[in-house]
């Protein structure tokens, strides 16, 4: 979809609320449009919050008309926006490179397909037809994180262009993958209860597709998460989820990697391991699965789980 004008907002995600709810967001999209000017189906809304909730919508009016009666008096600045819509966010999200600036909100409930993850890219640039492909396929890396494995029911990444510079392709992605890249990592930075950060790389699967199947089961395993968060080499989980997989393997020849150091190839490997607990200590960490049955890869970006993200999601109404 396409349109004008764009309403978002928090700590209600408008979902499970049945024809009320439908009916609700009808409301503030007429309400918007005849506000600004535009057709009603060229308003767009994006939601977040607690599932089951009902909008606000007296309270949602009122902003909007307090926004078109002052904005150019006292103007919101792009932080301003990018605040308003965090939740269990700690931090805002907010990149800016070359023709591109992009503010998300996300923390917990992350897992592909982007799940509980708003993203708003603005750009100048003018979007020729090759560039909605171009979008989809940079903005894939949104599908490539997970914090907790949970999927949610509201996520959406909207690419706002005022159309008003004509760039080239091969500069539209470079500019919108620095964007994407960093909206991601930030994302994973601020993952609910976060004490790690953890590559996943998955290798020598026999295609991408299965690479990919690969990297998002290792990433969401409760018990390869609490390892990392306890800083220990237990490679046994991580094999053993491998395992649990179904994807096509090579079981002589599998190969498990922790940080850089090799752990199991087709048996149990002798490692340091005073010195491989050293580097589970680091805030950045990463183990790899080497598939050995054909060049398939895929890396994934996903988080440990520490006490702390029990006791915010034990807290959490959703």
């Amino acid at each position: 979809p396409s349109g004008y004008a764009l309403v978002a907002n928090s700590k209600c995600a408008n979902a499970a609320t049945g024809k009320r709810g439908f009916r609700d967001a009808l409301d503030i999209c007429a309400f918007t449009a005849r506000s600004f000017g535009v057709k009603t189906d060229e308003v767009l809304v994006a939601s977040t919050g607690v599932i089951g909730a009902f909008l606000p919508v007296a309270k949602m009016k009122k902003g909007i008309s307090d926004l078109r009666e002052n904005f150019l008096k006292n103007p919101c600045s792009p932080t301003d926006f990018a605040d308003s819509i965090m939740t269990t966010d700690t931090v805002r999200k907010i990149s800016s490179f070359g023709n591109f600036w992009a503010c998300a909100k996300g923390s917990g409930m992350i897992n592909p397909d982007m799940a509980t993850f708003l993203c708003f890219i603005l750009t100048d640039a003018r979007l020729a037809p090759g560039m909605k492909k171009i979008f989809r396929e940079e903005a894939d890396v949104f599908n490539r994180m997970s914090v907790d494995g949970e999927m949610s029911t509201n996520d959406s990444v909207f690419l706002i262009s005022s159309m008003k510079k004509t760039i080239s392709e091969s500069r539209f992605r470079k500019d919108l993958a620095a964007v994407c890249g960093e909206i991601a990592a930030k994302i994973i930075s601020d993952g609910e209860g976060r004490k790690k950060i953890i590559e996943v790389h998955v290798t020598g699967a026999r295609s991408e597709a299965e690479a990919r199947q690969l990297a998002d089961f290792l990433a969401a395993s409760p018990l390869i998460k609490t390892a990392f968060n306890g800083e220990s080499p237990n490679w046994g989980r991580i094999l053993s989820r491998t395992g649990a997989s179904r994807v096509s393997m090579n079981t002589e020849k599998l190969s498990v990697y922790i940080c850089g150091t090799p752990v199991y190839r087709g048996g149990p490997l002798r490692f340091n391991d005073k010195n491989l607990r050293g580097l589970l200590r680091k805030q950045e960490v990463s183990f790899k699965v080497d598939l050995a049955a054909g060049g398939g890869e895929c890396v994934f970006a996903t988080t440990d789980f520490s006490e702390e993200y029990v006791k915010i999601n034990a807290g959490y109404l959703s």
